[in-house]
């Protein structure tokens, strides 16, 4: 029976199953400051929600969360960030166990790694990799958080760390009831923050050619394209929301600020914290940030969307064939056309996913159109930011959200080949062209 199931079938099940003790877990009395326990939709919807690092929420994490509940919570976030194949491997590794093939081909599959060789290495360096970014972070946030430390070393050091791994892992979820608002005007905690996002939403790959391999005249082809598609996104948003928004949130404000914060406005595309409430923004970079969200991390990172690769290959390959190009090129390598029909599959059918979901969610609760887009978009590329809507969707609708926040997760790609079945064909059709634009 096992050995029938596909490596992204299991990868499926097994996420699943963690979701499920995430989700009793936080059912338990002991989770909830309230009395009784936590009901069902909302146990699951948090737990699914801080397994696939998204950060939407139906209940306030700071108030209606014990400090087990904030541990079950942060444990989830690690979870869903290092991936279940990478935390197994390292469980392993550890116990001196040999890692098998299939176990290999689970990673590779977890990570969106290109094959299965050196994939231990890079999971025994990601767990490195995680562990320092996320220590440097929390060590950081202690000495910039006022009054940290009032409630005793225990409660600081849960504060510190929840919010590292949350920022790291592209979560969004805080303790503090308003995410990183009453910070606004902190230029050290927004920019750690902000920093520990970014670093989050590259990828592994990324950031172990970076920080591990250090040969920065040698990058491959991916990281080029991941650091230069994320560049170009941080510096569009961020332009566009200092420019749109001088004269409204921003106003008042001194230069270093606005910088600022138009800057975290454009880097927590992928994460979900916020310094100015999303509903104070105005609706052209509401529509802006709905793009920078489809569009979301890069493979092998904590972030979900169509991936920084994905949109970058699609567009090359556009430009191409408008200049009468076959070849997809970038930094005078060819992309395989491989990768540029995968591309393009994603990008089809995460619009596609995106467009049923919203049109049911608007039809079944009654809502209007962006506020439902920006939602669903945010689910999908498990960002986490919303307009405010979340607390306001039925069952079926909170359903429809945590699918999606779980496909994020899992990944698109993924999820169509586990959906698709095998071809089996023993004869080939006629081929016949048709009109086209």
């Amino acid at each position: 029976m096992l050995k029938k199931i596909k490596p992204g079938q299991f990868l499926l099940i097994s996420y699943a199953l963690v979701d499920l003790m995430g989700t009793i877990l936080l059912m338990l009395p002991l989770a909830s400051t309230e009395s009784g326990s936590t009901s069902l939709i909302e146990a699951w919807f948090t737990a699914t929600s801080a397994l696939t690092v998204t950060g939407l929420t139906i209940v306030t994490t700071a108030s209606h969360w014990t400090t087990f509940g904030h541990v079950v919570i942060m444990v989830l976030m690690q979870i869903g960030g290092l991936g279940l194949m990478a935390i197994a491997t390292i469980t392993l590794t550890m116990l001196g166990l040999r890692i098998h093939l299939g176990h290999r081909l689970l990673i590779a599959q977890d990570r969106n790694y290109f094959d299965m060789y050196g994939v231990v290495r890079l999971v025994l360096n990601i767990f490195v990799l995680t562990l320092f970014i996320e220590g440097t972070g929390a060590a950081l946030l202690g000495f910039l958080f006022p009054d940290l430390w009032e409630n005793g070393p225990i409660e600081g050091l849960l504060f510190i760390t929840f919010h590292a791994i949350s920022a790291f892992n592209g979560a969004g979820f805080d303790l503090t009831g308003q995410s990183l608002e009453p910070y606004r005007y902190n230029i050290g905690i927004n920019l750690v923050i902000m920093t520990m996002i970014t670093l989050g939403s590259l990828g592994y790959v990324v950031l172990q050619e970076l920080f591990l391999v250090r040969k920065w005249h040698r990058l491959s082809l991916h990281s080029r394209m991941v650091l230069l598609v994320t560049g170009a996104i941080i510096l569009v948003g961020s332009i566009f929301y200092f420019v749109s928004e001088f004269h409204r949130t921003l106003a008042g404000a001194p230069w270093a600020d606005k910088i600022i914060i138009s800057v975290f406005q454009a880097a927590t595309r992928t994460a979900g914290f916020t310094n100015v409430p999303v509903t104070a923004w105005n609706e052209p970079f509401i529509f802006l940030m709905i793009i920078m969200m489809f569009i979301g991390a890069s493979p092998g990172s904590v972030g979900g969307g169509v991936k920084t690769t994905t949109f970058g290959t699609v567009v090359l390959a556009v430009w191409s064939i408008v200049r009468g190009k076959k070849a997809v090129v970038l930094f005078e390598r060819e992309i395989a056309q491989e990768s540029v029909t995968k591309g393009f599959t994603v990008v089809v059918m995460a619009g596609m996913l995106v467009v049923v979901s919203t049109l049911l969610i608007m039809t079944v609760e009654g809502l209007p159109f962006m506020p439902v887009l920006f939602e669903v978009v945010s689910a999908m590329a498990t960002v986490g930011l919303s307009m405010g809507i979340t607390t306001q969707l039925s069952p079926f609708g909170l359903i429809v959200i945590g699918i999606l926040m779980f496909v994020g997760r899992i990944g698109i790609l993924t999820v169509v080949v586990v959906l698709a079945g095998t071809e089996k064909r023993r004869f080939q059709y006629m081929k016949e062209d048709i009109l086209i634009g």
